[in-house]
């Protein structure tokens, strides 16, 4: 599911746009920046520059940490272990690696009647 707008923004563009909505969660606390920054422990530039688009991972989980969201961290990314369309993954191993496949193209695509 994609938020209104932002499919198809550049990167830069959707981590700004990340970092602003941090910055009026912020806000919506009445936190300062400090106050983010002393509970995360980091510095109140390096909230700063997350709020402005930059920043790191360990920045972000810290910071969504202090701000009582750390449990919507890992709802980014599905977990894929589980597909209720795959009965592979139920009781078994998740995949190891990707790999292409092995079927090779028909020369010619199949149609009815041209046997």
């Amino acid at each position: 599911m994609h938020d209104a707008g932002t499919e198809t923004l550049p990167i830069q563009a959707l981590l700004r746009e990340l970092g602003q909505r941090l910055e009026r969660y912020r806000l919506s606390r009445n936190l300062r920046q400090e106050d983010v920054a002393a509970a995360a422990g980091l510095s109140r530039m390096t909230v700063g520059k997350l709020e402005r688009g930059g920043g790191t991972l360990d920045t972000l989980a810290r910071v969504l940490r202090a701000l009582d969201l750390d449990g919507r961290i890992l709802d980014v990314v599905p977990d894929a272990r589980v597909s209720p369309m795959d009965p592979r993954s139920v009781g078994g191993e998740g995949r190891q690696r990707a790999r292409p496949s092995n079927r090779e193209p028909d020369a010619e695509p199949w149609s009815w009647g041209d046997e």
